[in-house]
Protein backbone atom coordinates (compact mmCIF):
# COMPACT_ATOMS: atom_id res chain seq x y z
CA UNK A 1 0.00 0.00 0.00
CA UNK A 2 2.61 2.36 1.04
CA UNK A 3 4.39 1.60 -2.29
CA UNK A 4 1.74 3.51 -4.56
CA UNK A 5 2.39 6.90 -2.62
CA UNK A 6 6.61 6.18 -2.27
CA UNK A 7 8.26 7.95 -5.67
CA UNK A 8 10.52 4.93 -7.29
CA UNK A 9 13.75 6.59 -8.15
CA UNK A 10 16.73 5.40 -10.28
CA UNK A 11 19.89 7.00 -9.44
CA UNK A 12 23.00 6.32 -11.78
CA UNK A 13 26.23 7.69 -9.42
CA UNK A 14 29.48 8.53 -10.92
CA UNK A 15 32.47 10.44 -9.22
CA UNK A 16 31.28 13.58 -11.41
CA UNK A 17 27.71 13.11 -12.17
CA UNK A 18 24.23 12.42 -10.81
CA UNK A 19 21.66 11.09 -12.87
CA UNK A 20 18.44 10.44 -12.09
CA UNK A 21 14.87 9.25 -12.87
CA UNK A 22 11.53 9.52 -11.39
CA UNK A 23 10.01 6.27 -12.60
CA UNK A 24 6.53 7.36 -12.07
CA UNK A 25 6.63 10.60 -13.28
CA UNK A 26 9.37 10.47 -15.97
CA UNK A 27 11.41 13.12 -14.86
CA UNK A 28 14.89 13.14 -15.71
CA UNK A 29 17.89 15.25 -13.98
CA UNK A 30 21.17 15.45 -13.85
CA UNK A 31 23.75 17.17 -11.91
CA UNK A 32 27.48 17.31 -11.07
CA UNK A 33 27.98 15.64 -7.93
CA UNK A 34 29.40 19.10 -6.08
CA UNK A 35 28.31 20.31 -2.76
CA UNK A 36 28.44 24.55 -1.50
CA UNK A 37 28.63 24.93 1.66
CA UNK A 38 28.86 28.18 4.17
CA UNK A 39 30.76 28.28 7.32
CA UNK A 40 28.22 29.19 9.89
CA UNK A 41 29.23 28.98 13.73
CA UNK A 42 32.19 26.43 13.23
CA UNK A 43 29.25 24.33 11.01
CA UNK A 44 29.59 23.56 7.36
CA UNK A 45 25.68 24.10 6.32
CA UNK A 46 24.92 23.16 2.65
CA UNK A 47 23.66 25.80 0.42
CA UNK A 48 23.36 23.94 -3.09
CA UNK A 49 24.23 21.24 -5.21
CA UNK A 50 25.30 20.62 -8.98
CA UNK A 51 25.16 23.64 -11.33
CA UNK A 52 23.37 25.70 -8.45
CA UNK A 53 26.41 25.16 -6.35
CA UNK A 54 29.20 26.14 -9.12
CA UNK A 55 27.61 28.88 -9.91
CA UNK A 56 28.57 29.90 -6.16
CA UNK A 57 31.99 29.34 -6.68
CA UNK A 58 34.22 31.88 -5.64
CA UNK A 59 31.44 34.12 -3.22
CA UNK A 60 33.13 34.83 0.22
CA UNK A 61 32.58 32.00 2.38
CA UNK A 62 31.47 29.22 -0.26
CA UNK A 63 33.48 26.04 -0.64
CA UNK A 64 32.91 23.33 -3.27
CA UNK A 65 32.81 19.60 -1.96
CA UNK A 66 32.89 16.48 -3.74
CA UNK A 67 31.91 13.67 -1.42
CA UNK A 68 32.20 11.28 -4.49
CA UNK A 69 35.47 12.12 -5.59
CA UNK A 70 38.40 9.35 -4.31
CA UNK A 71 40.70 7.56 -6.40
CA UNK A 72 40.00 4.09 -5.18
CA UNK A 73 36.19 4.06 -4.56
CA UNK A 74 32.91 6.19 -5.04
CA UNK A 75 32.31 7.16 -1.41
CA UNK A 76 34.80 9.82 -0.33
CA UNK A 77 33.00 11.78 2.73
CA UNK A 78 30.02 10.26 3.56
CA UNK A 79 28.46 13.29 5.23
CA UNK A 80 29.68 15.37 2.08
CA UNK A 81 28.01 12.56 -0.32
CA UNK A 82 25.05 12.55 1.96
CA UNK A 83 23.68 16.39 2.28
CA UNK A 84 24.63 16.04 -2.05
CA UNK A 85 22.46 13.71 -2.32
CA UNK A 86 19.95 14.62 -0.41
CA UNK A 87 19.25 17.79 -1.75
CA UNK A 88 19.31 15.79 -5.43
CA UNK A 89 16.34 13.44 -4.22
CA UNK A 90 14.70 16.54 -3.05
CA UNK A 91 14.97 17.69 -6.64
CA UNK A 92 14.17 14.82 -8.34
CA UNK A 93 11.15 13.66 -6.31
CA UNK A 94 9.56 17.04 -3.67
CA UNK A 95 7.79 15.81 -0.62
CA UNK A 96 4.08 16.54 -0.63
CA UNK A 97 1.67 16.14 2.12
CA UNK A 98 0.63 12.82 0.14
CA UNK A 99 4.24 11.71 -0.58
CA UNK A 100 6.34 8.79 1.48
CA UNK A 101 9.83 8.41 1.37
CA UNK A 102 11.20 7.87 -2.05
CA UNK A 103 12.46 3.91 -2.81
CA UNK A 104 15.85 4.26 -4.77
CA UNK A 105 17.42 1.91 -7.03
CA UNK A 106 21.08 3.29 -6.92
CA UNK A 107 23.19 2.04 -9.64
CA UNK A 108 27.17 2.46 -8.81
CA UNK A 109 29.02 3.35 -12.31
CA UNK A 110 32.69 3.83 -11.37
CA UNK A 111 35.47 2.22 -9.20
CA UNK A 112 33.41 -1.93 -9.61
CA UNK A 113 36.91 -3.10 -10.70
CA UNK A 114 36.72 -6.53 -8.70
CA UNK A 115 33.39 -5.82 -7.01
CA UNK A 116 32.14 -3.43 -4.10
CA UNK A 117 32.84 -4.61 -1.29
CA UNK A 118 30.69 -5.65 1.80
CA UNK A 119 31.73 -2.01 3.52
CA UNK A 120 31.30 -0.36 0.08
CA UNK A 121 27.82 -1.89 -0.35
CA UNK A 122 27.17 -1.07 3.32
CA UNK A 123 28.31 2.87 2.96
CA UNK A 124 25.77 3.26 -0.53
CA UNK A 125 23.24 1.76 1.40
CA UNK A 126 23.76 3.77 4.44
CA UNK A 127 23.92 7.09 1.95
CA UNK A 128 20.73 6.39 0.75
CA UNK A 129 18.93 5.30 3.86
CA UNK A 130 20.24 8.86 5.72
CA UNK A 131 19.39 10.74 2.32
CA UNK A 132 15.69 10.00 2.79
CA UNK A 133 15.32 6.62 1.09
CA UNK A 134 12.66 4.29 2.79
CA UNK A 135 14.08 1.07 0.59
CA UNK A 136 17.34 0.62 -1.14
CA UNK A 137 18.03 -1.51 -3.84
CA UNK A 138 21.61 -1.41 -5.13
CA UNK A 139 22.08 -2.77 -8.33
CA UNK A 140 25.28 -3.25 -10.85
CA UNK A 141 25.48 -4.05 -13.89
CA UNK A 142 23.77 -2.83 -17.26
CA UNK A 143 21.36 0.22 -17.19
CA UNK A 144 17.50 -1.08 -16.41
CA UNK A 145 14.70 0.05 -18.35
CA UNK A 146 11.97 1.99 -17.24
CA UNK A 147 9.82 -0.93 -17.89
CA UNK A 148 12.12 -3.08 -15.77
CA UNK A 149 12.28 -0.67 -12.60
CA UNK A 150 8.18 -0.36 -13.08
CA UNK A 151 7.98 -4.25 -12.18
CA UNK A 152 11.14 -4.11 -9.85
CA UNK A 153 12.97 -6.64 -11.98
CA UNK A 154 16.50 -7.04 -11.62
CA UNK A 155 17.49 -9.21 -14.58
CA UNK A 156 20.02 -12.02 -13.61
CA UNK A 157 21.88 -11.90 -16.61
CA UNK A 158 22.00 -8.44 -17.05
CA UNK A 159 24.03 -7.92 -13.53
CA UNK A 160 23.38 -8.53 -9.69
CA UNK A 161 21.49 -6.86 -7.04
CA UNK A 162 23.19 -6.14 -3.80
CA UNK A 163 21.80 -7.16 -0.69
CA UNK A 164 22.51 -5.87 3.08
Amino acid sequence: MIDSFSPLLYLKLTSGYLSGLNVKTGKLLEEPTVLAVRAQAGKRIPVAMGQAAKQLEGQAGIELLNGLDHPRTLLANFSVAEQTLKLFVRQLAPKTFYSAAPVLVLHPQEHLEGGLTQVETRGLYELSRCAGARKVHLWVGRELTREELRAKQFPAEGGSLLTI
